[in-house]
């Protein structure tokens, strides 16, 4: 993503409404300024040039809409990464996300060689925790009273947990995916 996404993203949030409020929290002044977002992609972009946090947009091809996010965080631990996803309210229900989270996940195992992915989603996410066991992650358990990032609210999560050892067995290792380095070299 660049910077010039800032309005698109906005867009895509705002037009959301409640529905993305675990994600992005309303603030005292109400919706996430333009600012605001572009200073979060600024932050996002980063990360993944020093390769730590990779974010990824999700846009529509035929409008470049901004229709989601996705991405590998680095907080898991040591040969572990956590995915985090979301998408805008009207692109929901068509397997978007879970097309993008077979990408992250096979982008994990199979280019980053991680032993470990985490997923966590909160309770009342039942299209989350559902995605999660359609990609072969099994539920480990419920966390309590937890925040993961500063603009998270905090609260319980559900923990999912997939290993490489259960990678071969999944939806995501089928997936057909190019992957290019910075350098726009293939890499698959």
């Amino acid at each position: 993503m660049e910077p010039s996404d800032a309005a698109l993203r906005k867009d895509a949030v705002d037009s959301s409404g409640a529905f993305l409020k675990h994600f992005f929290p309303p603030t005292p002044e109400g919706h996430m300024s333009l600012d605001a977002h572009a200073a979060q992609i600024r932050k996002l972009r980063a990360s993944f040039d020093l390769d730590q946090d990779r974010a990824h947009g999700a846009f529509e091809p035929e409008t470049g809409r901004m229709i989601g996010e996705g991405g590998l965080i680095t907080r898991a631990g040591i040969e572990a990464l956590e995915i985090g996803y979301w998408f805008r309210r009207d692109a929901t229900g068509q397997g978007l996300a879970t097309e993008m989270a077979s990408a992250l996940v096979k982008t994990a195992f199979e280019f980053d060689k991680v032993k470990r992915m985490d997923l966590f989603c909160a309770p009342d996410n039942e299209r989350s925790a559902a995605m999660a066991r359609r990609l072969g992650f099994t539920f480990e358990g419920r966390l309590r009273d937890r925040q993961l990032a500063p603009h998270h609210p905090r609260g319980d999560l559900l923990s999912f947990t997939l290993l490489a050892s259960e990678y071969p067995q999944t939806r995501a290792h089928q997936l057909p995916l190019e992957a290019f380095d910075f350098l726009g070299r293939r890499l698959t």
